[in-house]
């Protein structure tokens, strides 16, 4: 049986934890992200590189520092093994207009390469 998409987002906490490099890359980053998958909302709170809590349940204006929503098509492609070029990447996505990103930009350059890696997880990772 395929894996859904949120099944397969909801398994980054857990990988980018029990990532040691990873959590290093992202050691100055404290930040709730807001990721929209498909039609479902998801809540990363991040601190010091670790993925506190990922949640489902928030108040409806939950603050979030940045907001990434994409449909299930960009996601799917996104998370492919070997994303096709034009759906390999969130900026990609986003001139596309399967993606939209919002929020605090400078927050966003300044942990870009950690921020990507971390959403390109379920590329390699299973959830179980």
């Amino acid at each position: 049986m395929a894996e859904s998409l949120q099944q397969r987002f909801e398994s980054i906490a857990r990988h980018v934890n029990a990532d040691s490099r990873l959590v290093h890359r992202g050691r100055y980053l404290t930040a709730d992200l807001k990721v929209v998958v498909d039609d479902v909302p998801y809540l990363l709170r991040i601190r010091g590189g670790r993925i506190e809590s990922l949640a489902t349940q928030m108040p409806l204006f939950a603050p979030a520092d940045l907001v990434i929503r994409g449909t299930a098509e960009a996601w799917a492609a996104f998370w492919e093994p070997m994303p096709r070029p034009g759906w390999h990447d969130l900026f990609a996505l986003t001139k596309r207009g399967a993606m939209a990103i919002e929020g605090d930009s400078h927050m966003l350059f300044a942990h870009l390469q950690y921020l990507k890696d971390v959403l390109a997880l379920p590329r390699r990772a299973p959830s179980h």
